[in-house]
């Protein structure tokens, strides 16, 4: 007999053959397919590409003749030889992508046969063509393909669809359809989401748990730990979710549990919409202004849902800290000042920060450890919404009374407050606001239009009506323009804005509005990839005689020596004075600016800056603390303003079930006296999750979660989970105290669990090794390591004559479970063969796609351990020599 049959292939198991530790190297085989064009393959076990097509005429055996081979006749009939697209004397089933336009439309199940012919499956054709089709077309292909599982390329010729194979490219190729039979394309295309990956567990749950201490060294007084709390519980898609913080009263001295924010949360993923019961943090929008509510709200966005923010920019003005905080500013990317604030409310307008430039950032790292980035903007709220795109919120409720402490809504008012925005097509952006409660009204209205040459004007316009200071209103415009030069970019920015002295809003009801206009503009050039220019300049009317008007004029440019090197220039002219926790940016008259960037890599920065008009200076290091198991992140810093100083380290640190921070503060009126005031304080945190029946402990989570435990049969073997998984570094590990746990995983984002096992038998099958997951808010996934099928065979297939049975395919069938899917089966170009996901104590069968069919079987023993060594299986098949 001669043997016959698909070659079924895909890299996914050529890696795994390449891979056993142990035995001998299975690269020469990975490298032949390569060579033969075929690693791009995948299995086609259910294919009617399995067997021979029926309408082929039946394979005979010769007579017996001598050892020389006869010479196959060539055929007559054919004007020329096709294209040599199958080197080997077989059919060969694999599966390739199917092309048109430089557009891969998906993978396709095609046939090569011996005679070096491809033959097309139907319904998956039918599938990935349709698209491209019109109705009509659609059913005349279906009518001509109709009863047919197979077809050559030349049998859809009379459709007016055109294909052929590009061996080459391992791609079957649509090279023509018909004009009138294709639907209308866009030449331009929006991008699309990703289909959903893996759901989470119907039921979640998880706590945070997070202490922190310090200690005056000028008084030697070791504070009462403080306590914080949050975590939430979820079924489906409501979300109950809770933060609570215990402390010490700096007045009173007693301990006291506040409740910081308690309420439901309700989404509708498919409509894009959220819901809230509870404590609220409204989201506004133009000149809005901030309050908390107890009540009932709603919104809607396009834009991925984010997680509610501890910290506040209400309205890109005040900064809402909940607890006490180190508040690092940074201008153009460099470290400018570091601020230590109680919890409280901090007004943000009237901070001297290149208002024509957008780039500053705050970097909050409260003292339960959660660290955000707030970016502030002295532009105004622009509607980023894609063109027929809109948003809306809503929220109804009783207002709080206070920022401090558990939310006191029994003196409060029934208020409102809502907005909606929309971007037209072919029409200017709309945005309106309203704000009510028995106190105090305000409505506002933002649009904005693109003009012929790209730029864009903002308009904002509000009026607010007070019963404490009757009726006022705030007026702002902008204008900015962005012009591209061969990838470069100018940029020019200026923005005008006047406040009445009544106007009014939510949370700031008395209308106390110090500054009457405020008038910006800024122009950044950059002159080429590592040189940026930039010049900006504000000015702001005060209705304070004691501090008077104020004004900055700033110059500024920005060179990269090297990827790791850069250095920052600028020189200035300002008149202002500050009041309160930011009086530090006091100053006035003529100044310059030096700056020095060193970035090594991606986690270390260092950064030395100098302000003459300020007589201040700064310098800092940092190295980022990475989200895996012993890690280490550290920073040390040092300002100077013009006399007090200050002196600070710390120390970060990410164990496999918790993390924790050190830090040392030291500050003084002068540099001689920089050890004035000392503070050490400590901060550890853990957390505590549980779904799909699993409970791990691990480092605290920010959103969502996934719990990777071992199957039974790794006995002693840990699991990991990571990013990556190269260099032995991972993000968590199962051991003593339970599974691994993950907790960095976003919600509505389609991302990758990668796991492996750790000191696992020889041979031994963990699976895919990746889980793709689309979490869904505050949501948890139980994810097993291995199976009750772990143990993996290998051995070599021969022939008669002992000869081994090269490049044969077929499948392998659980004997005991006649339901269970079939597995791939190949052997390489010796005859080496790797069979996984076996049951020990099961008996299997390899099924041959043979002519006529051949096979074995073999029982997996019940004590194997992993690895089942299946030496030489013999087969009556007459092997042909190549």
């Amino acid at each position: 007999m001669k043997a016959r049959g698909g070659l079924f292939l895909t890299a996914g198991v050529a890696a795994v053959l390449t891979a056993i530790p142990g035995k001998e190297a299975w690269a020469d085989s990975a490298v032949e397919y390569a060579l033969a064009g075929l690693s791009r393959a995948a299995p086609m076990l259910n294919s009617p590409f399995a067997m021979p097509r029926a309408q082929e005429p039946a394979t005979q055996e010769p007579a017996p003749a001598p050892a020389t081979p006869t010479p196959t006749p060539a055929p007559t009939q054919e004007p020329a030889a096709r294209p040599n697209i199958n080197p080997y004397d077989r059919d060969i089933a694999i599966t390739v992508p199917l092309n048109f336009n430089r557009q891969v439309l998906g993978e396709l199940p095609v046939l090569l046969t011996r005679d070096d012919r491809f033959i097309v499956e139907s319904s998956s054709f039918q599938t990935l063509i349709k698209p491209l089709l019109t109705d009509e077309a659609q059913v005349a292909l279906a009518a001509s393909l109709e009863g047919i599982e197979s077809f050559a390329p030349e049998e859809i010729n009379a459709t007016g669809i055109q294909l052929d194979y590009d061996p080459e490219q391992l791609a079957v190729l649509v090279l023509r359809i018909d004009p009138h039979l294709r639907l209308p394309a866009m030449l331009f295309r929006r991008g699309t989401p990703d289909a959903p990956e893996q759901a989470p567990e119907p039921f979640s749950a998880y706590i945070n748990a997070n202490v922190a201490v310090a200690r005056r060294m000028s008084t030697g007084d070791v504070e009462t730990p403080s306590l914080f709390l949050n975590g939430a519980i979820r079924y489906k898609s409501l979300v109950l979710e809770a933060d609570v913080q215990g402390r010490e009263d700096r007045f009173t001295g007693e301990y006291e549990m506040d409740r910081r924010y308690a309420r439901f949360v309700f989404d509708q993923p498919e409509a894009f919409r959220r819901w809230y019961l509870g404590d609220l943090d409204p989201e506004t929008r133009g000149r809005q202004g901030f309050v908390e509510l107890g009540g009932l709200g709603v919104a809607r966005q396009r834009r991925r849902f984010e997680p509610f923010r501890n910290n506040v920019l209400a309205g890109a003005r005040q900064l809402v800290l909940q607890e006490e905080s180190t508040v690092r500013i940074l201008r153009n990317g460099v470290f400018v000042r570091e601020f230590r604030l109680d919890p409280g409310q901090y007004d943000l307008s009237n901070l001297p920060l290149d208002t024509g430039s957008n780039d500053v950032q705050l970097e909050i790292r409260g003292q339960s450890g959660a660290v955000e980035q707030v970016s502030y903007s002295a532009y105004l709220d622009s509607i980023d919404l894609e063109p027929g795109d809109y948003e809306y919120g809503a929220y109804l409720g009783v207002t709080n009374n206070g920022f401090f402490g558990s939310p006191d809504y029994s003196g409060g008012d029934i208020a409102f407050t809502g907005y909606w925005r929309k971007a037209f097509i072919n029409r200017p952006a709309l945005g309106l606001g309203f704000q009510a409660s028995e106190n105090v009204q305000t409505a506002t209205g933002q649009t904005q239009f693109i003009l012929d040459n790209g730029s864009r004007i903002q308009l904002d316009l509000s009026a607010s009506q007070s019963n404490d200071v009757g009726a006022g209103y705030a007026a702002a415009v902008s204008y900015d323009h962005i012009v591209e030069r061969d990838g470069l970019a100018d940029n020019w920015t200026v923005v005008a804005e006047f406040v009445s002295e009544d106007f009014s809003s939510l949370g700031n009801r008395f209308g106390n509005n110090p500054t009457s206009w405020s008038i910006s503009g800024g122009y950044s050039r950059r002159l080429n990839i590592d040189w940026v220019a930039t010049l900006s300049g504000s000015y702001r009317m005060s209705r304070d005689a004691a501090r008077g008007d104020s004004w900055t004029l700033n110059a500024s440019t920005t060179y990269r020596f090297s990827p790791e090197w850069s250095a920052q220039f600028g020189v200035e002219y300002s008149d202002f004075e500050q009041t309160g926790a930011f009086s530090a940016f006091d100053g006035d008259g003529v100044g310059a600016t030096f700056a020095l960037i060193w970035t090594p890599r991606y986690d270390r920065r260092a950064e030395a800056r100098y302000n003459t008009a300020r007589n201040s200076g700064s310098v800092r290091f940092q190295q980022s603390p990475e989200n895996r198991v012993d890690s280490f992140g550290y920073s040390l810093a040092s300002t100077y303003d013009d006399g007090a100083g200050s002196l600070s380290g710390q120390v970060d640190y990410s164990s496999n079930r918790f993390d924790a921070t050190l830090a040392h503060a030291a500050f003084g009126r002068d540099i001689s006296n920089i050890a004035e005031e000392q503070v050490t304080s400590l901060r550890i945190g853990s957390s505590l999750a549980t779904t799909g029946g699993r409970w791990a402990i691990g480092r605290t989570i920010s959103d969502s979660f996934a719990i990777v435990y071992p199957h039974e049969s790794l006995r002693d073997g840990d699991v990991i989970v990571g990013e990556s998984l190269e260099g032995g570094r991972y993000t968590s590990r199962s051991g003593a105290f339970g599974p691994a746990l993950s907790n960095v995983l976003t919600s509505y984002v389609n991302q990758s669990v990668r796991y492996d096992a750790l000191n696992a038998p020889l041979g031994y099958d963990v699976g895919d090794g990746v889980r793709r997951v689309r979490p869904t808010y505050r949501s948890g996934y139980a994810i097993e390591v291995g199976s009750a099928a772990f143990v993996s065979a290998l051995g070599r297939l021969h022939g008669n004559g002992d000869r081994p049975l090269s490049l044969i395919s077929g499948r392998v069938r659980n004997l005991d479970d006649p339901t269970a899917e079939p597995e791939l089966f190949f052997t390489n170009s010796v005859g080496r063969f790797a069979v996984q996901k076996l049951e020990p104590g099961k008996r299997y069968r390899v099924e041959l796609f043979t002519s006529p069919a051949q096979g074995f079987e073999f029982t997996v023993p019940e004590d194997s351990d992993g690895l089942l060594d299946l030496s030489t299986v013999r087969i009556p098949i007459e092997v042909v020599q190549e």
